[in-house]
């Protein structure tokens, strides 16, 4: 127990605002809402749940189906629907209102699905999985476009570029490459410097640069338009990292990974400003609130946490 004097001089000390409980297993992914008060969760449960950011309450769920882990989790930009994709090979995609699929569950990749995510005008799903990506209409689950094979391994991640034109994407071969998101063609790449698995992959809101994160426990900043390294990588995490999130304004980047820590960056410095280490077990993902008001993490004790984001990207202390 911390003595008073001990508490003295922590004033720096930021507190989770909440937590949130009820998973039964590893928190794998988690994304908000675009109305800023809801967030949804997948997990190695096998289940899918709605909170309540206010009261911390699960508001729907836990949404049941899939037979195993839910790698990802999407809401769409209306934030009627989600889709989740899970190692059991599908596809899932459910309405909210009602927490029913919305159609039969969506098969098409030979393996487990690692990544989903919704086009910016919400019409399209694109998905990752046995090393390729597969686009399918958010209506009715037909295959739109795919399969596209544009890394040579295994894909961990993708993302629509903000005008919905391109996809970027990043795989154990240790590239970061952007294809067309209509008829797959690579448009940008390989880009090359992690010397590791690429996990992670987000554009930063302006669409002129990707940011990425390695097995390397490096994070890399790329121009979309020529493909090249901006500055030196940016290492802190002495192991993996796992899920990395941008705030909306593109000042910021959470990073998330094993020893208990999740970190936040200004990117315009390349500073970390930020180290937290409350969590009670490894952080397995991150994301901020469309509003940037909350950065959330998915952790390996079952739990998610909720933070003040205004507090953890202004201040540089080291939160425990």
């Amino acid at each position: 127990m911390l003595s008073s004097s001990s508490r003295a001089r922590r004033p720096d000390y930021v507190r989770p605002l909440r937590t949130f409980t009820g998973h039964t297993d590893t928190v794998r992914c988690v994304a908000f809402f675009p109305d800023n008060r809801r967030l949804v969760s997948s997990s190695w449960d096998n289940t899918i749940r709605i909170w309540d950011l206010e009261t911390g309450l699960q508001t729907r769920g836990p949404l049941t189906g899939h037979t195993d882990v839910v790698r990802s989790v999407a809401v769409s930009p209306n934030g009627d629907r989600i889709a989740s994709a899970s190692e059991d090979h599908t596809l899932r995609v459910w309405d909210v209102p009602t927490g029913e699929l919305l159609y039969d569950p969506v098969e098409g990749h030979a393996s487990g699905l690692w990544c989903v995510t919704f086009s910016p005008d919400g019409r399209r799903i694109a998905t990752t999985g046995d090393n390729t990506i597969r686009i399918w209409d958010a209506s009715t689950g037909g295959l739109v476009a795919g399969p596209f094979r544009s890394h040579n391994g295994n894909l961990y991640s993708l993302t629509y570029a903000p005008d919905g034109l391109e996809i970027a994407s990043v795989a154990n071969d240790k590239t970061v490459r952007v294809c067309d998101s209509d008829i797959g063609q690579m448009l940008v790449g390989p880009m090359e410097g992690h010397e590791n698995d690429v996990r992670c992959v987000v554009y930063t809101p302006d669409g002129q640069r990707l940011v990425t994160a390695s097995d390397d426990g490096t994070i890399r900043v790329w121009n979309v338009i020529t493909g090249e390294q901006i500055g030196e990588p940016l290492k802190s995490h002495t192991t993996i990292i796992t899920s990395i999130a941008i705030s909306p304004d593109g000042a910021f980047l959470a990073t998330a990974g094993p020893s208990t820590v999740m970190q936040i960056w200004n990117l315009s410095s390349r500073q970390e400003v930020n180290t937290i280490l409350r969590h009670a077990n490894d952080v397995s993902c991150v994301a901020f609130s469309l509003d940037g008001r909350y950065i959330a993490g998915g952790c390996c004790d079952f739990r998610i946490w909720l933070w003040d984001a205004s507090l953890l990207c202004r201040k540089t202390i080291k939160s425990r």
